[in-house]
């Protein structure tokens, strides 16, 4: 901490069955010099002048008229937002600025002055703030000749953490915007809330316009991939590749982290279209089963790119004549693990 000779001190007083305190405050030499950072007229009025300017030519130009300027970048900037909000803030609350500036739209779609706008009124759900409009325009004009529907989400995109759901159709190998969702949710809501509003929202737009995709696609939020399956069940349902992608290359970065084994017959308990011959290869052959124990395959990850298998015993010379193991061996110090359903020993060749 910096200390300065001033000579300060600070002296209070209080008197018996008085409610008045008498402070005394001495101070005889500044600290720190204080530099005025308010942003001068002029440069205000430039600002005011040109709202329409990108921030770093507008910047530009205030360099120009104070080449070491006393305010910052960000002042100037909060002026030009502030002037912006203007045009779009109609209520200090967020939601029904948005609902008022939407009827505005509306009106003036009606004019002709902007394309139509509808707000489609959806289910409430409890713990959940949504707003919801489509473009009847696109839709009515393109509804009965999109065969691909993608639905995309942008989480956390204002300070108010609304998730941003947008439903758009291919036409001609471009997406053509068809309606869009904005969801908030204060964590208080039940289970399923958010995939209820999803599936709300693309009844509306199936129903009032008959639009009938062969094709859905979305990431793999599994909200969205229920809500797609539910309201268009003829169509076959797709994930984005590039999340799929980042998914898989994200669980294989992780090195020291032996994967599960993959139990086939409770994934077609979930999902009985599964394939049961479709398993990991080092699973093709019949489980090792016997009395006592349970062996499977299990991999050793010993650097990256270089894996080994292990073969694995139990010391119960019983149990010898029910195990049916191939592979290389193993003598690397970590052989020992290995997947098992009981508290037998282990040993590795």
């Amino acid at each position: 901490m910096v200390c300065f000779d001033c000579n300060g001190w600070l002296h209070i007083k209080f008197c018996d069955n008085d409610e008045i305190a008498n402070i005394k405050f001495i101070h005889l030499e500044d600290h720190v010099i204080y530099y005025k950072i308010d942003i001068p007229p002029e440069v205000k009025q430039l600002v005011q002048e040109h709202p329409d300017l990108k921030m770093d030519e507008l910047w530009n130009r205030i360099l120009k008229l104070h080449p070491t300027p006393s305010f910052t970048r960000k002042a100037v900037y909060e002026i030009l937002a502030a002037i912006d909000r203007k045009k779009w803030q109609r209520d200090a609350d967020e939601l029904k600025s948005a609902r008022i500036l939407l009827e505005e739209l509306s009106r003036a779609a009606a004019e002709g002055a902007l394309a139509n706008i509808e707000t489609i009124f959806i289910g409430e759900e409890p713990g959940h703030t949504a707003l919801s409009f489509a473009f009847p325009t696109h839709l009515n004009d393109w509804a009965s000749k999109i065969r691909e529907l993608t639905m995309d989400s942008a989480w956390n995109t204002n300070g108010s953490s609304y998730e941003l759901f947008a439903l758009l159709g291919e036409t001609y190998g471009k997406g053509l915007p068809l309606a869009y969702l904005l969801v908030r949710s204060d964590g208080t809501g039940p289970q399923g809330a958010k995939e209820r509003l999803l599936k709300s929202f693309l009844k509306h737009i199936k129903t009032n316009w008959k639009i009938r995709p062969i094709v859905t696609l979305t990431d793999k939020d599994a909200s969205e991939i229920a809500a797609c399956r539910e309201v268009f069940p003829e169509a076959a349902h797709l994930l984005c590749f590039w999340h799929a992608l980042r998914a898989f290359k994200t669980r294989l970065s992780i090195l020291r982290r032996a994967p599960a084994f993959y139990n086939v017959d409770e994934a077609i308990a979930e999902f009985p279209w599964i394939d049961r011959s479709f398993v990991p290869v080092k699973q093709l052959g019949r489980p090792l089963v016997s009395n006592r124990v349970r062996v499977y395959y299990a991999l050793l990850t010993l650097s990256p790119g270089r894996a080994r298998e292990l073969r694995c015993y139990p010391h119960d010379p019983r149990d010898q004549d029910s195990l049916q193991w191939r592979g290389p061996k193993c003598s690397h110090p970590r052989a020992h693990t290995a997947h098992h359903s009981n508290q037998a020993s282990w040993r590795s060749d």
